[in-house]
């Protein structure tokens, strides 16, 4: 519990990091100040003092700046603090601008409206329940079907035309939130509950059509912001007094709770989530420790305590159907564990098949975290890891900064799964087929590097392979999944451009633009999309804008074929020669030589961070390695009308 003297000392203590221009301690002093305190005083205080500091945190933390316009019907005023410290404890800048009150529609219709022209990164779109579906209360008092059927569609239609509208002007990423429900109502309680088309019911409705609305426009997401009602409690949610005098949607006790969420919505648009967990075993995938009380004497099951480590279990069975990958890193002796996992196989919800790598041993935990991510060529800012040792929780924190550390709660095992659930390491607004599919890559990742082993010479085990690459325009792939590239590849991303959805569906049908997803297979399996190139010729030059390729696939011949596509559709629009771009970053050295080692020439790039590099395509195409079968060359030209769901 922090004392006034406590409080006193934080806010000097983030004083004199400010002063000093020291980040990590301005952000280190903010959150001790408020990880207790919940007067709104110390939250403006915090603001306030690091609002100087923005461009300190993006130089010296790596965080990203989010220009941003708030379209609204409400009163926001006192949550940008509150929002903007949320941000900065998510790793972002909030440069935040707050449109006219009430003006949304203008601002989204008008080509020429200050959002347009703001040219933002992000845009939230904030309207109560008066502008999106005024007329519900009156007509669901009665409980009957009085038009309510057709109040919602119109509601959800007119927010689509506005929403439309504004992406024909605009590549901003956009968050879209919904409706809360209200805590009284003119049916009451027994009414709302049983009625069909009582108020919760078609607020319900509404924020499922909105949501549906959001997955069908690029670079969208649908906050629900009923959702954190709910879990605040809705009969304390809204202050009647502030609301109706000011317009305030969420009671002051709440500013934080909704400023946190409103983030939380906003990271998947702009940061890919994390890919890989790695779980402890002994007090944490189950009770007791395996060394000592031996496979019958560890807790697992339907009784309690055991069923407090199978929620768990359960809760990481349903990750990994989604995509995120499990490894087991423990310090046991693995016959052991594979003797547990036999001997209790009724009583766990997982099999060691689930997991895509098992680091049993008696060697420190961060060295087997490292060797997963060269064997996964994923970088450690994928990882989470989970532990009940506050030793080895706090060795991964010291050696692994960049892995994310949950400490398992021995003492109260029911509340793990809550833990890890409320933490945003693993949100996404989809999850494509490509994402379903990943163990089972991963797992065929495992058998291509042990065929490797049997030959000495590389082409002929490449050719062995019988890879198979198909290219797609980047919208007739799954535009979600080519997004998701562009957003978190980092090793072979010559650029690091993170174009949006909108950018990419530019590239695809402007004259002279190409789009191209390569899809890739072979003897083992589907890999899905693995690479996404975006390129534009003008007269005679084309001008490769954005090229990268999934580690998991580098090294194949894959990107060379990726550049033969790009050059002859180059040559088929009239250029004549092909540039190429690199601008290095902390993780791309990967593919710095890239274009050097397929017969480009450097350029001059004089007081550019970028270095150019050029290729004469009337001198001699590029080619596609003789090992890979080349399908699809589907033209990326598309009609103006095309509409692509993710």
């Amino acid at each position: 519990m922090q004392t006034d003297l406590d409080r006193q000392n934080l806010r000097a203590s983030l004083k004199e990091a400010v002063s000093s221009n020291d980040a990590a301690a301005a952000l280190s002093a903010t959150r001790a100040l408020l990880s207790e305190s919940q007067k709104t005083t110390d939250t403006i205080f915090c603001a306030s003092r690091l609002l100087g500091m923005s461009e300190v945190f993006v130089q010296q933390l790596g965080f990203r700046k989010l220009s941003t316009f708030a379209v609204r019907s409400v009163t926001l005023e006192p949550i940008v603090p509150f929002l903007a410290i949320q941000a900065l404890f998510a790793g972002y800048v909030l440069d935040l601008q707050l449109g006219g009150f009430g003006s949304y529609v203008d601002e989204l219709l008008n080509p020429n409206s200050e959002l347009v022209r703001s040219n933002s990164d992000l845009v939230l779109i904030i309207l109560d329940i008066e502008e999106l579906a005024g007329q519900l209360p009156e007509l669901c008092a009665t409980g009957r079907n009085l038009n309510v059927d057709t109040e919602i569609q119109s509601s959800i239609e007119r927010i689509g035309q506005l929403l439309r509208t504004f992406r024909s002007n605009s590549s901003a990423r956009v968050v879209l939130q919904g409706l809360a429900i209200p805590d009284v109502t003119a049916l009451g309680e027994v009414a709302d509950a049983n009625l069909p088309f009582s108020l919760p019911v078609a607020i319900e409705r509404v924020n499922r059509g909105l949501a549906a609305l959001c997955g069908s426009i690029s670079d969208c997401v649908f906050f629900d912001v009923d959702r954190v009602s709910a879990s605040c409690g809705r009969s304390r949610w809204r202050d009647p007094r502030m609301y109706l005098a000011s317009r305030v949607p969420v009671a002051a006790d709440f500013f934080g709770a909704y400023a946190e969420s409103l983030v939380r919505f906003v990271s998947p648009l702009f940061r890919p989530s994390r890919k890989v967990l790695c779980t402890d075993l002994d007090n944490t995938l189950w009770g007791g420790i395996l060394g000592e009380d031996g496979p019958q004497g560890i807790a697992t099951g339907s009784a309690f305590p055991g069923n407090c480590y199978l929620e768990y279990q359960q809760y990481l069975k349903q990750l990994s159907a989604r995509g995120i990958l499990l490894a087991a890193v423990s310090k046991n002796n693995e016959s052991e564990v594979r003797e547990a996992f036999s001997q209790r196989s009724a009583d766990l919800a997982l099999t060691l098949d689930d997991f895509v790598a098992i680091k049993i041993g008696w060697g420190e935990k961060a060295e087997s975290i490292r060797e997963l991510a060269k064997e996964l060529s994923l970088g450690l800012d994928s990882f989470v890891f989970v532990d009940d040792n506050p030793m080895e929780c706090e060795a991964i924190r010291r050696q692994l900064p960049e892995v994310e550390v949950i400490s398992a709660p021995v003492d109260e095992p029911w509340r793990l799964t809550g833990i890890l659930a409320r933490r945003p390491f693993f949100d996404t607004a989809f999850v494509s087929q490509d994402d379903m599919n990943r163990v089972h890559e991963y797992k065929a990742q495992a058998q291509r590097a042990e065929l490797e082993q049997r030959f000495e010479n590389r082409d002929e085990f490449l050719a062995s392979m019988e890879i198979v690459c198909t290219f797609q325009s980047a919208l007739t792939a799954p535009l979600a999944r080519a997004v998701q590239l562009l957003a978190k590849t980092n090793q072979f991303n010559l650029t690091t451009r993170r174009r949006s959805a909108a950018e990419v569906e530019e590239f695809a049908s402007s004259q002279g633009g190409q789009a191209w997803a390569v899809r890739s297979r072979d003897r083992f399996g589907d890999a899905g999309v693995v690479g996404i190139a975006l390129a534009r010729t003008e007269g005679d030059i084309c001008l490769i804008d954005s090229f990268l390729l999934s580690c998991r696939v580098i090294g194949r011949g894959i990107e060379t074929a990726m550049l033969a596509q790009i050059a002859e559709q180059a040559v088929q629009d009239g250029a004549k020669r092909l540039i190429g771009e690199f601008i290095p970053t902390k993780k791309n050295a990967p593919c710095a030589s890239f274009y050097p080692d397929h017969g480009f020439s450097q350029k001059e790039s004089a007081g550019s961070a970028s270095v150019f590099y050029e290729l004469d395509l009337t001198a001699a195409p590029v080619t596609s390695p003789v090992w890979i079968t080349v399908e699809g060359n589907q033209s990326h030209e598309l009609s103006a009308g095309t509409v692509l769901t993710s």
